[in-house]
């Protein structure tokens, strides 16, 4: 299967632009992971939610996708102490 088609919602792209570059290259890391592998992946939802979190070392991305139109959603990224609040 082909790389998921990656969107990136405003509030994503203004937190990750602010990160170091190192913290920069694994997200992006994990991102490519995710978006080829979107049907064999270990999502795990957010409780009560509808959105679903990736784990890169302090920091999580929260996402959804379609997986039938290979769709990956970036909604928002931050360090593990304030993203859920």
């Amino acid at each position: 299967m082909s790389r998921a088609t990656e969107i990136y919602a405003r509030e994503f792209d203004s937190v990750f632009l602010k990160l170091s570059p190192s913290i920069r290259n694994l997200i992006e890391g994990k991102i490519n992971d995710l978006g080829s592998r979107l049907s064999e992946y270990p999502h795990y939802r957010l409780k009560g939610r509808s959105e679903y979190r990736l784990r890169v070392g302090d920091y999580r991305i929260i996402y959804e996708f379609d997986q039938p139109r290979n769709i990956l959603y970036l909604l928002t990224l931050g360090h593990r102490r304030e993203i859920y609040r």
